[in-house]
């Protein structure tokens, strides 16, 4: 089931947080001997310092979690811009026992993972939207940030047409779960697979129409009305329709290939 992201991250330039809120100077985190304080200037940014050496600043800094990285305590916090433009970068601080507190940034623009905390490493695993490939990276404190791979956006095993249940899809991302519907998105979108996905961001549950046909209409984040995303799915006869706002309207396969019934179904503005 398709989730909100904010998570992670959703993970392309359009996810959006929601605004965070923050303590006026929290009280300080103890570490390693000494202690992470976060306080803010009378500009309203924020400063993250340690023992009074600062290590970041932006409008937005919040604690996460301390966790211990392969036999090294190493603190989270998020840093970043705050509101709801940009997901926040993840600040990450450790200190070696010869030497004074090190820190590490992700530096991801506005799509910065989650942390996800093993044992011996940190995991940053990106959202990945229909049509799209990402790299996983991975860090701990003595080798820094490397390669770990590469993602792919992958539908269900072993679902098709025949396994399609309308009343499961509870958001038309979901929609693309099914394998047979994400070949068929791909033969007939090809590279713009995951821009026509991207403007189903933000919408609601798919409808089933008195004729059994799917539609369902949706928008990239804080782009509605200007950036939507229409699509239908035609179960009985294995077909996909799409239509998306732009300059103009670019419809797949061509306007003049859509059977009466889907054609009937797009909005008026379209």
């Amino acid at each position: 089931m398709f989730r909100t992201a904010v998570a992670t991250a959703l993970v392309s330039a359009f996810v959006a947080l929601p605004a965070f809120a923050q303590d006026d100077d929290p009280a300080p985190i103890p570490f390693a001997g000494g202690e992470f304080t976060i306080t803010e200037t009378d500009d309203l940014d924020k400063i993250l310092a340690f023992d009074g050496e600062e290590l970041a600043r932006d409008y937005f800094v919040m604690f996460d979690r301390i966790a211990d990285v392969g036999g090294t305590e190493v603190a989270f916090f998020s840093v970043g811009a705050g509101g709801n433009a940009c997901a926040p970068s993840v600040v990450m601080a450790w200190k070696p026992q010869d030497g004074g507190v090190q820190t590490a940034t992700t530096g991801d623009d506005c799509a910065t993972p989650a942390p996800a905390i093993s044992d011996y490493e940190v995991f940053f695993v990106p959202y990945l939207l229909p049509g799209d490939t990402a790299e996983l990276r991975v860090w701990n404190p003595d080798e820094g940030f490397r390669l770990h791979g590469s993602l792919a956006y992958a539908p269900e095993p072993d679902t098709g047409w025949e396994t399609f249940d309308p009343a499961t899809v509870s958001h038309p991302l979901d929609l693309f779960r099914n394998a047979a519907i994400y070949a068929a998105a791909q033969a007939l979108l090809g590279d713009d697979l995951s821009t026509v996905a991207t403007g189903l961001g933000t919408a609601g549950q798919p409808d089933v129409q008195a004729d059994g046909l799917v539609t369902a209409r949706g928008c990239v984040p804080h782009a509605c009305g200007g950036s939507d995303t229409f699509v239908v799915v035609d179960r009985e006869a294995q077909g996909l329709y799409f239509a998306q706002q732009g300059d103009g309207t670019s419809y797949w396969p061509a306007r003049d290939q859509w059977p009466e019934a889907a054609a009937g179904l797009i909005p008026s503005d379209f």
